[in-house]
């Protein structure tokens, strides 16, 4: 195997593993209310303490509350197969030309915990999985291009908020994150010719502003920083093996919500969210003994957006009800790959929270989520054959929470 097709298949299961499961390969299901909504107004709180990990300064709706803490356990059922795989477009490998589902299950978990000193001072603390999830083909045509891989992240967010009055809020959080890189690559008859791990610990921020007008309206904007990695560990391919290195930087992500109680019934919910993926235009790897770079490959990745409205019904004291709808655009141009079949997708939500008592509630939520086909067409280079395949995909989330009042 050479060095140039060396660097190409270790950057695409770096960087772009689990991309066929969520914008990018970003995780959303951080809360189990806002999966219910769809992720309508997480920036704007009103629900519990998990608003704060799109934004921070939400925390100071809960600063009368004391020691309070909510945790969310988020299953993950990808479909993404192709059935068509070949060199060219019309032209398949009989026995090779099933991926079968290249999309693992995942379990994604979230906690939260935070207390409020006074009414206007908060204290908080989260563990999020943000980016992440793992694909494994079976063996068929597309095998050198995308195989096994398992990308994951930790990241552990200590913030605080301040109530500057009735109405502003401000919040900012510090995030130390720990990603991990375990992949293999084969040919389509199933040897082994890439088996790479890798790993590191980066560090970013998080900040926002929350505008709280009136009693029944709710304003916010939240902001997380890119968090930069340089992953070190073993390369061990048919030409090479040693020490290897490639820098990996997450995107920027801008998230807008408002939230509005028309009655004590109904509640509206609305949110934008801004993906800085563009930062992905080439990625570069190195031997880690020499410095000198094993391969470069140029990507025309994109800024992607995200946009949801939902709402929420109160039945009645103890049982809310919610539902929302949203687009989310994928970041990933034409240049995708078995690693990368990422395209556009429609999220449709439900979900309720039930009230125990007073210091007890549980919520469920469920989205469905319909996406476009994976084209890939990708032409012979460094070592690997040509490849045209359509990946046919969607996806069931299913999330459960519990917030408990200390």
């Amino acid at each position: 195997m050479s060095r140039a097709q060396f660097s190409t298949s270790l950057f695409a299961l770096l960087l772009f593993s689990g991309s066929a499961f969520a914008g990018g390969f970003a995780l959303r299901e951080q809360s189990t209310e806002g999966l219910g909504a769809a992720f309508a107004g997480v920036a704007a709180g009103g629900g519990g303490p998990s608003s704060m990990f799109w934004n921070p300064a939400t925390m100071t709706q809960h600063a009368d509350q004391g020691l309070l803490s909510e945790s969310n356990v988020g299953l993950i059922l990808p479909y993404s197969r192709a059935t068509d795989g070949g060199p060219a477009p019309g032209v398949e490998v009989p026995g090779l030309d099933d991926s079968g589902n290249i999309g693992d299950f995942a379990v994604v978990p979230a906690s939260y915990w935070l207390y409020g000193f006074n009414d206007q001072f908060v204290m908080g603390v989260s563990l999020n999985a943000p980016f992440g999830l793992t694909t494994n083909a079976d063996n068929w045509f597309g095998s050198p291009h995308g195989d096994k891989s398992a990308a994951k992240t930790y990241t552990l967010t200590p913030s605080a908020a301040y109530k500057l009055s009735d109405e502003f809020s401000i919040g900012v959080g510090l995030q130390a994150q720990l990603m991990t890189v375990d992949i293999t690559s084969r040919t389509p008859t199933g040897t082994k010719f890439l088996d790479v791990e890798g790993d590191d610990i980066g560090l970013g921020f998080t900040a926002g502003v929350l505008f709280e007008p009136s009693d029944a309206t709710s304003i916010g904007i939240g902001f997380r920083s890119s968090v930069s990695h340089n992953l070190k560990g073993d390369g061990t391919v048919a030409t090479f093996n040693g020490d290897i290195e490639a820098s990996f930087k997450s995107p920027e992500t801008v998230t807008f919500g408002i939230r509005h109680q028309f009655n004590d019934k109904f509640t509206i919910l609305a949110g934008a969210e801004w993906a800085n993926w563009s930062r992905f235009d080439e990625l570069r790897i190195e031997d880690q003994t020499s410095g000198a770079t094993v391969g470069l490959t140029v990507e025309d990745w994109k800024d992607s957006w995200f946009v949801s409205v939902g709402g929420e019904y109160a039945f009645d004291e103890k049982l809310t009800l919610r539902a929302g709808v949203a687009y989310e655009e994928s970041p990933v141009g034409d240049l995708r790959t078995p690693r990368v079949p990422d395209n556009d997708r429609v999220w449709l939500s439900a979900g309720a929270s039930y009230l125990f008592n007073e210091k007890t509630t549980i919520s469920l939520a469920y989205s469905h989520v319909f996406m476009k086909d994976g084209d890939i067409n990708l032409a012979a280079g460094g070592g690997l054959p040509s490849l045209s395949a359509s990946f046919d995909q969607d996806i069931d989330l299913f999330s459960v929470s519990l917030t408990r009042d200390w």
